[in-house]
């Protein structure tokens, strides 16, 4: 009986986390505050999917993630990106 000579299967999955402020009136935003923008980039087998996070209407308090662009084949596990990404924004606080 011979052994089966498969490849090992590598899952990976890389995890890009962003940041940037925005001046006070910048055309992005207009408000008389700066503005933090924070993009939470989820590269995995079946795509790349991002979260984006800001403290728009209250500096320097964040607001929930919001999923920003999910590709097809990931849309059935949007919660658990969104999840994923604000448990990596409490690390950034």
């Amino acid at each position: 009986m011979a052994l089966g000579s498969a490849a090992p299967q590598l899952k990976q999955i890389d995890v890009q986390i962003t940041q940037e402020v925005f001046p006070a009136r910048h055309e992005m935003h207009g408000t008389p505050h700066p503005v933090v923008q924070r993009v939470f980039a989820f590269t995995l087998p079946q795509g790349r999917a991002e979260v984006d996070q800001t403290d728009y209407g209250h500096p320097g308090r964040f607001n929930p993630c919001h999923a920003k662009t999910i590709p097809t084949a990931l849309q059935p596990r949007t919660g658990q990106i969104v999840a994923a990404a604000e448990a990596l924004a409490v690390l950034l606080d």
